[in-house]
């Protein structure tokens, strides 16, 4: 066994998901494919069915971070040289790009977005706005001056992929001087007049203004002196718009036992409710079935070569473990489901990428991309509404 780079904690959700027929591609399923970016500037089209590649579509930069638009039919993309490029996954095409640079000034985004039970190790807090105009982040400028490179203090921008520049910027308050933490992760509400924070508390802030107007302190577990829970976000296509569903943990302060269990944010009643599963154990990542009623997450006990990682099927109902399959583990890795919820996949271990059968937890197929791996897996949810409306 081979040894992770990290030690993640559980997070819930998020290969940002998407599928789109092709029309010159007929042998291809219609609504099975998912993209992959990789380290030579492409965005990789596989076939969840097939488990394998049935097209490519070329990009001028490493892609790093990845957001879906409302209607699952664009992608928007941030690479290493920090330019947006946005793909058409129907075309199977770059459609527009352009520069966060000003030549003299280079934004950086600071680093753990969660993607689909994935911690990124690049990016944090990127949000789409439901109506296609804007994306939100958290980004740092680096100015060039003539003897040195001064690192400015972190704002809050507003990218308009319309006009293609930073539309807005705005300073943190007082008490978030280095931004929102390392953690953090935003939900824009349906309407797209507020921002979700997932920190420490729930955050709501005014994107007009950036103030904020609300703030929900998350619940305390029902023993003294215990951590409040801790909840993130991120783009779980089967959540419903205004709801956020996702894991979280929380530490008693007298033997440090963590405790796990599910959650769910009304973001028009604001409501929380909690759902406990059992111990917080080691874990890299969690997702849910699209039915909602399984979940499934990657397991792992000891280090270095004595390590072993293990796929763990969850109950959702009845809050129990219903199977464990052990598989090779991998020096670091991250793992994503398909549109139905039948295949699970590892991936990001260099160029490999691994099937499983969600039901057996038996490897299907490993597949060689012949370029490393550098953002999380995109697969899309099957909505009625949405498949008709393409």
């Amino acid at each position: 066994m081979r040894y992770f780079s990290k030690i993640l904690l559980p997070f819930g959700l998020a290969s940002l998901c998407l599928a789109i027929a092709h029309p010159a591609a007929a042998q291809v399923s219609h609504d099975h494919l998912m993209y992959i970016g990789t380290l030579d500037k492409k965005l990789l089209v596989m076939d969840e069915q097939k488990d394998e590649v049935v097209g490519e579509i070329p990009l001028e930069g490493v892609p790093r971070a990845t957001a879906l638009s409302a209607d699952q039919k664009q992608l928007y993309i941030i690479n290493t040289k920090m330019t947006i490029e946005v793909v058409d996954l129907a075309a199977r095409k770059e459609i527009s790009s352009f520069s966060l640079s000003d030549g003299r000034s280079k934004p950086r985004m600071a680093a753990g977005t969660v993607a689909r039970g994935v911690l990124s190790g690049r990016f944090s807090g990127l949000a789409v706005d439901p109506n296609g105009r804007y994306l939100y982040a958290t980004m740092k400028s680096v100015v060039k001056d003539i003897d040195e490179y001064r690192i400015g203090a972190p704002k809050f921008v507003v990218i308009d992929l319309q006009d293609k520049t930073i539309a807005k910027t705005f300073d943190f308050p007082a008490e978030f001087d280095q931004g929102f933490g390392f953690m953090a992760t935003y939900k824009v509400s349906p309407d797209g007049k507020l921002l979700y924070v997932f920190d420490d508390d729930i955050l709501i802030f005014d994107l007009a203004t950036f103030k904020e107007v609300g703030r929900i302190p998350l619940a305390q577990p029902p023993y003294p002196g215990a951590s409040p829970y801790r909840l993130t976000v991120s783009e779980d296509p089967y959540d419903d718009p205004s709801k956020v569903t996702n894991v979280f943990t929380s530490v008693d302060p007298i033997v440090h036992k963590g405790t796990l269990g599910l959650a769910t944010i009304n973001l028009l009643t604001r409501d929380v409710k909690y759902e406990p599963i059992g111990p917080s154990l080691p874990m890299l990542g969690f997702m849910l079935s699209p039915d909602r009623r399984l979940g499934y997450s990657v397991m792992f006990t000891s280090a270095g070569g004595n390590r072993q990682c293990e796929w763990w099927v969850w109950d959702i109902a009845r809050h129990q473990v219903i199977k464990k399959a052990e598989f090779e583990s991998r020096p670091t890795f991250k793992f994503g489901e398909s549109s139905d919820g039948k295949q699970l996949f590892l991936y990001g271990a260099g160029s490999t990428f691994e099937s499983f059968d969600a039901e057996t937890l038996k490897s299907r197929k490993l597949v060689y991309l012949n370029k490393d791996t550098t953002t999380n897996l995109i697969t899309i949810a099957e909505h009625p509404a949405l498949l008709s409306a393409r």
